[in-house]
């Protein structure tokens, strides 16, 4: 029961830290195959329950491979601790279980991002997350479950205190530092240097009105219309065009910074792509503001080319920064994939980076806005109200990581800022507020990160202590 509560749709954090205690001391108690088995279906069953609509059920035969690949995710640390722990001398063996786990998150991540780590069900806990400036969320998953590890490890002992006396220290010194590193980091990243006014809005009534003319018009999606009315469809478009600029000078000021659309905020046919941009420039110039477009572009009547889910930055001076295709679509998503270059501009702002939604979901790939030591983050999102607040607070954690401070603009969705400790400096739920639009005053200084120069560094080094326990076990074996 505490296991469905340990991630998921009904996240309780302390459930996080007690259920891996319960499902050693089962797997220690019950120690044959059988065990084994009926741990891997009660997980299965519970994934199911736990990422019902996270992964979303429109998916067909994918919904139920997603389903149980991340069941096997969750229960691959507890098969490799149960088959080769015990083969471990001493304290030594609490570390197969948190080794084992970040190597299979870490793996993950490759494919598909890191959704289901056990880190980002600490969020919120500001001082603990600070460690994600060394090891990332890779250390927190450790932590974690080394936690459970060590609990077993003493429980299965005749002297349960003196075993606590004698190892268990180590743990919690290890704790007592994380901890004191992350209020001394919080007190030090305080972001002090001078910040920027970023509006960013969602043009709801705009959108709402796009898809009812679509709808009128028989239709149930811009790219089908694109293929059989594509005049029609320009005429809502522009429509809709000119009801998003007309809500953005009235959000607009001359103490604004930069104003950010969400993710595909509109569609645009790749032929009048030049002249929305026209737009844009006008606008920035005469506001004297900078903008970040984002929108879904339709390729020209029968062109072979996918759509393109993709953002411009224009500066003050209306002029192009630089353009950005999404670098990882959506499992399923038929949009054509980026260069997955994270780009960057110098202004007057500081260095400013951006990517869309999903990308952040990516260690090592944002990990290269650390590296190009990127000031403010602008992300462009959309989600839907199932992975609604995890996604955005997901995001935040890349702020912590890479020391930089983020405004995400999320439809759909909760939109929120923070700075590089990890803080909310604002926030809006799409689905509890009447209002889309936000500001944020966002520092345009970054903190500066370990895990910024040495990236998932910590993970590898738990996925070869990994690789170090199976080979001395297969020789140990082999030997006997």
């Amino acid at each position: 029961v505490l296991f469905i509560f340990s991630n998921g749709n009904w996240t309780i954090p302390i459930a996080t830290w007690i259920a891996p205690v319960f499902l050693l001391a089962f797997l220690r108690h019950s120690s044959n195959p059988r065990s084994l088995i009926l741990l891997f279906v009660l997980i299965i069953v519970s994934t199911k329950f736990m990422l019902a609509g996270i992964i979303p059920n429109d998916l067909g035969g994918l919904t139920y491979i997603l389903t149980f690949y991340y069941a096997v995710i969750w229960f691959f640390p507890y098969c490799i601790h149960s088959i080769i722990s015990h083969r471990i001398p001493g304290f030594k063996s609490t570390l197969v279980l948190p080794v084992a786990g970040v190597t299979a998150e870490y793996l993950n991540t490759i494919f598909f991002g890191s959704w289901s780590s056990l880190a980002y069900t600490q969020y919120g806990d500001l001082a603990l997350m600070q460690i994600c400036s060394i090891t990332g969320i890779w250390g927190i998953s450790f932590l974690i479950l080394w936690f459970a590890s060590v609990i077993d490890w003493c429980w299965s002992r005749q002297n349960i205190w003196d075993s606590m006396r004698s190892r268990a220290w180590i743990y919690i010194l290890t704790l007592f530092l994380v901890l004191f590193y992350g209020g001394i980091r919080l007190m030090f990243c305080t972001g002090v240097s001078t910040t920027e006014n970023i509006v960013s809005f969602t043009p709801t009534e705009a959108i709402d009105q796009f898809i009812l003319n679509m709808k009128n018009a028989g239709f149930s999606s811009s790219r089908k219309m694109a293929k059989e009315n594509r005049t029609e469809l320009n005429n809502y478009l522009e429509q809709a065009y000119a009801d998003i600029f007309q809500k953005m000078e009235s959000i607009t000021n001359e103490k604004t910074s930069l104003v950010l659309w969400p993710e595909a905020t509109i569609s645009v046919l790749e032929e009048k792509e030049s002249a929305i941009i026209e737009k844009g420039k006008k606008f920035a110039h005469e506001n004297n503001t900078f903008l970040i477009m984002a929108y879904y572009l339709l390729p020209k009547l029968n062109s072979s080319q996918p759509e393109e889910n993709k953002l411009c930055l224009i500066n003050s001076d209306g002029e192009i920064e630089f353009e950005y295709l999404k670098a990882y679509p959506v499992p399923g998503s038929p949009h054509k994939a980026g260069d997955k270059v994270i780009p960057f501009a110098e202004t007057s702002m500081g260095t400013i980076g951006s990517v869309i939604c999903y990308d952040m979901d990516f260690t090592p790939f944002i990990n290269q806005a650390g590296r190009k030591k990127i000031d403010i983050m602008l992300v462009p999102a959309w989600d839907w109200e199932a992975i609604n607040p995890l996604h955005a607070q997901m995001a935040v954690f890349r702020c912590i990581e890479n020391g930089f401070s983020m405004v995400r603009q999320t439809g759909e969705g909760l939109s929120i800022a923070s700075d590089p400790a990890g803080r909310v400096l604002s926030s809006i739920d799409h689905f509890t507020s009447k209002e889309y639009s936000m500001v944020s005053s966002v520092p345009n200084k970054r903190c500066s990160t370990i895990y910024a120069l040495t990236g998932d560094l910590f993970a590898w080094l738990c996925i070869s202590v990994f690789i170090v326990f199976i080979l001395l076990v297969y020789r140990k074996k082999h030997n006997d």
